[in-house]
């Protein structure tokens, strides 16, 4: 008899611990099984959090438009999802990272303006121009934007990336008034906006912005239009508005996070994270001393304890380094992580003997008056918010909520 994954892991969770606990378990799999009740994990999107995060930012940079970044699938959140929710929001800018998700957007029914960030190919161009998709230029490349936009007969819109220090890409700060010159000349390209991109060193960023700004004062010196002016990211957007110009680009913010630990702990504005990442009990098993779990023994307790096991691992993007430090709520209490692999999770739950097999386990989120918040699981990693969410993986299901 051949089983899917589905029913391995019900079948698993009734293995016998003991007679009783076999019957609790075959209770709890009756109430927490039923097809439509997730049993892997999955993450949930309060779009109401989102909107509030949004309305925070607008009122910061109040009168400017906000450009919003979607990029990175949305920042593990769902960039079509996401982007369909920012339009309803009134939002009239979006950016993207890659071709691929500007499409996807587009594709999804999405008309405000959407600036792709990443790079482009030639077969991508035509593709570009007819579904209105803006484009981020700093090399000859954009002459075949020109070219398919003459055959075509619409116009291509480009936002020109100037780099003035943090050394990606974008055409250097002191040739880039010639490569604004070039662009304008070009038939069939309009120069919809100019960018920079700030190192968040807060020095440095002074110096960064004074290259853009006198770039586009030569550039507009000389009759050239450039449209939009930006600069401001996240960072930026919370301690140097000065760089504000004419429009600013949240990232991270507008999904509830601070784009630094120092931000974070200053907390200038009130974000609420969007996103939760849960998953269920699949399986319960009475350690002995001595007993362990995972490879190479990782986990061995000083006494007899009970473990939890949950079908999530760092497949799922869910940071394995952080087995010893991190934690997971279940039944709003904290029990610690003692094994991570690449799809199981496994807790110490001591001699908690209410658990239950198909109990939620909250790993990023609010459970009965406890939270575990993203910031938290990045300084058990020791890496960012950043690398947390958009690491989440983009198979997981996503549920979004909202009360309006």
């Amino acid at each position: 008899m051949s089983l899917n994954r589905r029913e391995f892991l019900i079948a698993a969770a009734s293995l016998p611990i003991s007679r009783s606990l076999l019957d609790s378990q075959r209770a709890q799999s009756r109430l927490y099984y039923p097809s439509k009740t997730p049993i892997d994990p999955w993450l949930e999107i309060d779009l109401d959090s989102i909107a509030w995060n949004l309305k925070a930012i607008q009122k910061i940079v109040y009168p400017r438009p906000v450009m919003a970044i979607v990029k990175a699938n949305g920042y593990g959140h769902g960039v079509v999802e996401i982007s369909k929710f920012l339009e309803k929001q009134n939002i009239k800018f979006l950016a993207v990272g890659k071709f691929e998700e500007a499409c996807r957007v587009r594709e999804a029914g999405v008309r405000v303006n959407i600036l792709n960030l990443g790079p482009f190919s030639d077969q991508e161009a035509n593709r570009l121009i007819r579904d209105r998709i803006s484009q981020s230029v700093y090399t000859d490349s954009v002459k075949v934007l020109s070219e398919s936009s003459v055959k075509i007969g619409k116009s291509a819109g480009v936002h020109i990336n100037i780099d003035t220090g943090l050394g990606r890409v974008g055409v250097p700060y002191y040739k880039a008034v010639r490569f604004i010159k070039y662009v304008a000349s070009l038939q069939g390209v309009k120069i919809e906006g100019v960018f920079t991109v700030l190192t968040e060193e807060k020095n440095f960023d002074r110096i960064q912005l004074q290259r853009f700004t006198d770039v586009c004062r030569k550039a507009e010196k000389m009759g050239i239009s450039v449209g939009l002016k930006h600069a401001a990211s996240s960072a930026g957007i919370l301690s140097f508005p000065e760089s504000y110009l004419d429009m600013v680009r949240p990232g991270i913010t507008i999904y509830g996070h601070y784009p630094s630990m120092e931000e974070y702990r200053k907390k200038r504005v009130k974000l609420k994270p969007a996103m939760s990442l849960k998953t269920r009990v699949i399986y319960l098993k009475r350690l002995r001393k001595g007993d362990s779990v995972s490879y190479h023994r990782k986990f061995q307790p000083a006494k007899e304890t009970l473990v939890a096991t949950l079908p999530i691992g760092y497949s799922d993007g869910y940071p394995a380094n952080i087995a010893g430090k991190g934690e997971a709520i279940i039944r709003g209490i904290r029990h610690p992580i003692v094994a991570i692999t690449a799809n199981h999770t496994v807790l110490d739950v001591g001699h908690h003997k209410d658990i239950r097999i198909g109990d939620e386990a909250v790993l990023i989120g609010r459970q009965i008056g406890n939270e575990i918040r993203t910031e938290e699981v990045a300084e058990w990693a020791g890496t960012s918010v950043y690398k947390i969410v958009i690491g989440m993986n983009p198979l997981l299901p996503r549920k979004y909520t909202t009360k309006k």
